[in-house]
This record gives C-alpha cells, sequence and structure tokens, in this order.
C-alpha cells in the first residue's frame, strides 16, 4: 500500500476521517489522481474514483482487526453492495480482475482480508514455520470468525457516511438497505456458503442481509455437509474449473497440499434447492485461475500445468458471467418472470466460452 504525503491527498484522508466519525478505520486512497471530496457527487460516467484503502475495522465483538479494500464506481447514486472474501494466504488484491469488473459495472465492492487466514500466514520464522500458521489458519474457529468478520464488515460499510451516496435505500423493501452480494474464492467461497446457510447446518442464513452469493471454487468436505445446502434461500452460483482440485502452499522447503476432487465441489450446486442454483464449469481452468490476480509462483504451485498468459481470457469469460449474474439479482426491481429469467439464462450462455458448461435450475 503506497502512503501519499502531499496536500491534496492529505486533505481528501482529513474529510474521510471527519466522515468516518469515531470509527477504528482510517481511509488511505490509493488512485493515481487526487480527488476532492465534493467529487463523490460529480463524477463523469465512464470515470472511475479513487479507491479507498482502509487501514483497519475492528470488529467490536471479536476485536480482530479487519483490512478493507472498497472500489467505488464513477455515479455516487444508489447502488448494491458487493462483500469479496479472499481464500487462504491471500489478501485484498485477491479478485482483483472480476472485483474491478463488477465496480465498473456499477457496484460498490468491499473486499476483505481476513486475520490470521490471509497474506500474514506468510510471516514465519524458525519457531513459527509455514505448516504451523496453515494448521493455524484452517482451525476449525477460523471458519465461524470469517462469518463474523462479514457481518462485521457490513455493519461498518453500511453506516459509513463516506458510503451513503451510494448505498441509500432504493425503496425496494430492503428495511433501509440497499442489495447485498456476497463472493468469494476457495476459503472465500466457504465462508460465502457459511454465511449464505450452510453454516447454520441448513436452517438459514448467518446473516440475512445477504441477497445474492457466489461461490468461486466451493467445497464440501462431505455429502453430510454439502446437503446442509439445501435450505439456502437466496440465488447462489457455483465457479468451479474442470481442473478444479488442489494447490500446494510453499516456503523455501516447506509446503502443504490442499484441496478437493472437482467432485466434491460439485456436490455444493448439486444440494443447492432447484429455481435459484446455477453452475459455470470452465473449462481448462484450475484452482488458482479462480484467485483472479497474477500468482506469486514463490508461494503457491499448481496442481496442474497451465500457462499464466490463459488466465485473462478465462478471467473476462468469469468477470462477464458473474456480473451478469449480479445485475440480474442485485438490479432486478422486482421478483423476475419466467421470460425474464428465459432472456437472462440465453444471455449468460452467450457469454460462456464454447468449451464451458453452464447449468441453471
Amino acid at each position: 500500500m503506497t502512503d501519499f504525503t502531499d496536500k491534496p491527498f492529505r486533505a481528501i484522508r482529513r474529510r474521510l476521517i471527519a466522515a468516518c466519525g469515531a470509527s477504528a478505520l482510517v481511509f488511505r486512497v490509493s488512485a493515481s489522481a487526487a480527488q476532492p471530496a465534493n467529487a463523490l457527487r460529480t463524477q463523469p460516467e465512464n470515470v472511475r474514483l479513487p479507491d479507498l484503502d482502509a487501514e483497519l475495522v475492528v470488529d467490536p465483538k471479536t476485536k480482530r482487526k479487519i483490512k478493507l479494500k472498497i472500489r467505488l464506481p464513477a455515479q455516487a447514486k444508489a447502488v448494491a453492495l458487493i462483500l469479496y472474501s479472499p481464500g487462504l494466504g491471500s489478501g485484498v488484491s485477491n479478485g482483483a480482475d472480476w472485483c474491478e469488473a463488477w465496480c465498473m459495472a456499477g457496484y460498490v465492492v468491499a473486499t476483505l482480508a481476513h486475520p490470521v487466514t490471509d497474506d500474514s500466514i506468510w510471516q514465519t520464522s524458525k519457531n513459527k514455520t509455514l505448516k504451523m500458521t496453515i494448521a493455524e489458519a484452517i482451525a476449525s474457529p477460523q471458519y465461524a470468525l470469517r462469518v463474523k468478520d462479514c457481518s462485521a464488515a457490513l455493519d461498518y460499510l453500511l453506516s459509513l457516511p463516506a458510503l451513503a451516496p451510494y448505498l441509500e435505500t432504493s425503496g425496494d423493501g430492503k428495511g433501509g438497505r440497499p442489495r447485498i452480494g456476497i463472493a468469494g474464492h476457495s476459503y472465500g467461497a466457504l465462508t460465502v456458503q457459511s454465511i449464505a446457510g450452510q453454516g447454520q447446518g441448513g436452517k438459514g442464513p448467518l446473516d440475512p442481509r445477504i441477497d445474492a452469493a457466489i461461490a468461486l471454487s466451493p467445497s464440501a468436505m462431505s455429502q453430510e455437509r454439502a446437503a446442509a445446502m439445501g435450505q439456502v434461500k437466496i440465488p447462489f452460483f457455483c465457479v468451479t474449473g474442470d481442473l478444479d482440485g488442489y494447490v500446494t502452499f510453499k516456503q523455501a522447503a516447506d509446503s502443504v497440499r490442499l484441496g478437493v476432487p472437482l467432485s466434491q465441489r460439485q456436490w455444493v450446486y448439486d444440494h443447492l434447492p432447484k429455481g435459484k442454483r446455477q453452475e459455470l464449469l470452465v473449462a481448462g481452468a484450475d484452482h488458482m485461475t479462480f484467485a483472479g490476480e497474477p500468482i506469486d509462483a514463490e508461494h503457491f504451485s499448481r496442481d496442474v500445468s497451465l500457462p499464466e498468459q490463459n488466465n485473462p481470457k478465462t478471467w473476462t469469460r468469469i468477470s462477464a458471467l458473474t456480473t451478469g449474474f449480479w445485475d440480474f439479482y442485485l438490479k432486478a426491481e422486482a421478483k423476475p418472470s419466467t421470460e425474464q429469467r428465459k432472456a437472462y439464462i440465453k444471455r449468460m450462455q452467450a457469454l460462456a466460452g464454447p468449451q464451458d458448461q453452464l447449468k441453471f435450475d
């Protein structure tokens, strides 16, 4: 993260800090050009605003320090909010390709860096090896804590005065809040699955504010766990690849291989209720394709041999298809009709590659 110390950037920072009131979070601007505070309401339609890089949001209940990156669309008008949860070992740069595409499509997009499970796993020492940091990161308490991180981030974002022009209610019966989507990759997909209902054993969502969800590389350790997805009430999009399996985390001579076979990733879709579920199987995509950012070869080893130059075209399809999902479920004014759903499916099929597989039912 870059520090800017010239007067224009300091002025923006002061205004944002003042807008945050007594919050525990301090923004820093990460764009290449400064914007005055009133630019939030006057940006041209084709110009992105600076992203807001947040140092920390402290959850008052868990005391966890959650880093956020907030992407702002060009127009400061009432829009939906999308929360993005990264995979293990990744920070706020994870999923950058589609997070940027969603923002360009008119959404506020906030990416979390979850404590313990984020890129801090690479902070090792003689007394704390990579195997130890990963063991801590995948220990059972972290699953519930990541879900709480998401709810705490939502609480913060929905109360942040600086975002009020974007997150004003559109009067659609959502109780004075915008529509909200959540997405995540790998560990983030498990977080999405949990918050959508799996974490309750099928008894309902852990955060009822979520209106739609995308899981990139979803997974289940057993059919019993997958069956808990059967009571999910919201539209749910599973995105995986025909090579989506394992990945090796490595640092020097230390390494840990994690993942599940593709068949176990597809169990999630199989157990979702019919009507609002869909699945994209991307041809030629492995687990790290869905990181949505260049792979750090020093830390991640792909389970299959895929050239890095294949990623941009694949990312473009994933970005387009996931944006189409958000547009249909977060921008619609009312419950879609049968004809509208048929038109949506036709649009999505046109966006998929010739070897990709799309399922809707």
